[in-house]
Parts: structure tokens; C-alpha cells; sequence
């Protein structure tokens, strides 16, 4: 017991010198030593097996995963009243939000997109540039394009796909006879929905495709294009979501 009381303080005092991530880090080992020194004293085993490295991140992975979810879930509740912004699909659907960007300053275009449940948890967001394109509205759908591609191969079943660009969504949806570039593009999007009878393209405010916005503005200036999964976000997109949240 005493033991115990000493790792615990031990614990306390390393929670108040280390920022959350490594303080984590070390919360997972130290348990894994704890659990490791119970195993021998009580089974009477004294192999030297040393620490379970893969039952350690697979643990911390779990609980920063659901640390996520509360987060997000909470923060939908506190803000219920609040509002609307960010538009949530039916239960049990998925929305694909994407957007493209363009960065005056060096010449760069990209894409970027989210894919959200009904309670706002992401489950895969993404951003990449793109070549120049022959037009803003070129872009936007490229970016629709690339989004939809995108839940496919991760095998995402996606029922909305919503953009801030109405001019590229009713290139799509309300075709006109179009035989340049822009209507090359909505053609390939059309043929790709008629594949795909379930999906749905619909046009939102800027207000509620922030995030989507801000992957794609992000990207600009990375050095490389990025696919995150549920459970690999990093803080600041676990942020601007939670953020996008609290009107909604």
C-alpha cells in the first residue's frame, strides 16, 4: 500500500511538470511497470519479460481515442442551444465536407475534406494540393472528386457530400450544356454518383464547411499531402472540430 501511495504521488507530481501528451506517455508505462511487478510478485514468476511496448501504445491509442469522443460528445451538449453551423447528418449517416483553397501569395491550390457521423465525431480527414486549375469552381469540384475517392478507398459508406461552392455544386446537380473544363469535371462527378446511388451532393454555407476549409488552407503549406484516420488526429484538428461544434 505504501508503495502504491508513493507511485501515486509520483504521478501527481510528474502530471505537473509534463504537457498532456507526455504526461500520457508516461501514465501508460508507468501502469504497464505496475501491472508487470503484480504479475511476478503475485504468480511467483520471475522471468524477465520486461514491458509489453505494443500493449502500452495499443492501450494509450484507446484512450486517446475515447478521451476524443467525450470531448466532442460534450461539447455538443453544453452548445445544443446555440446557433446552428455545421449541419449534422441523419443517424447512423456520414457527411463528407470538402472545400479547396487558394493561396494568393504563392500561387498554390488545395484541396481538403472531413468526414463526420451524426454526432460530430471525425472519422477520416484528409488534404492535398493540387496543379493550378483552369478555374476556382474547377478546384471545388476537384475537390469533390477527390474527396468521394477518398471514402472509397478507405471504405467509408458516405450519404452526403456537402460543399460551400454553389456554382460546382449545381454544376453537378443542375447541368448546363458546359463543354469546357468545368463541365468535364461535373461530368466525371455525375458518373461517379450514378455509380453510387446513395450519395448525395448538396450546397452549405462557408459557415458550416470550416473544417474542411481549414484542411485544405493548411495544406497549402505543408510539406506533403496528409490522410489522418480515426484515432491518429493530432490536437489542433481535435480542436477546430470540437470549435465547429460549439455552434452547432
Amino acid at each position: 500500500m505504501v508503495r502504491m501511495m508513493k507511485v501515486f504521488d509520483i504521478t501527481l507530481w510528474m502530471k505537473s511538470k509534463l504537457n498532456r501528451k507526455d504526461f500520457e506517455f508516461f501514465a501508460t508505462r508507468t501502469y504497464a511497470v505496475w501491472m508487470e511487478r503484480l504479475r511476478t510478485v503475485h504468480n511467483n514468476d520471475s522471468k524477465k519479460e520486461g514491458i509489453n511496448v505494443k500493449w502500452c501504445e495499443t492501450m494509450l491509442c484507446g484512450y486517446q481515442e475515447a478521451r476524443t469522443s467525450m470531448l466532442i460528445s460534450a461539447s455538443r451538449r453544453e452548445h445544443i442551444s446555440s446557433p446552428s453551423r455545421w449541419i449534422a447528418p441523419p443517424i447512423n449517416q456520414l457527411c463528407l465536407g470538402v472545400d479547396a483553397a487558394y493561396n494568393v501569395n504563392s500561387n498554390r491550390y488545395a484541396i481538403g475534406g472531413v468526414v463526420r457521423n451524426h454526432e460530430g465525431q471525425t472519422l477520416l480527414a484528409f488534404g492535398k494540393r493540387i496543379t493550378k486549375p483552369p478555374s476556382i469552381v474547377a478546384a471545388e469540384l476537384i475537390a469533390i472528386e477527390e474527396g468521394v475517392q477518398m471514402t472509397l478507398t478507405q471504405n467509408l459508406r458516405i450519404n452526403q457530400i456537402t460543399s460551400d461552392s454553389l456554382m460546382a455544386v449545381q454544376a453537378v446537380t443542375s447541368p448546363a450544356e458546359d463543354f469546357g473544363y468545368t463541365g468535364a469535371f461535373a461530368t466525371k462527378i455525375m458518373n461517379l454518383l450514378a455509380t453510387h446511388a446513395h450519395l448525395k451532393l448538396e450546397h452549405v454555407l462557408r459557415t458550416a464547411n470550416g473544417v474542411a476549409h481549414s484542411l485544405a488552407s493548411f495544406v497549402i503549406s505543408s510539406p506533403s499531402p496528409f490522410v489522418w484516420i480515426c484515432g491518429e488526429f493530432p490536437a489542433w484538428l481535435v480542436k477546430l472540430v470540437i470549435e465547429d461544434l460549439t455552434l452547432f
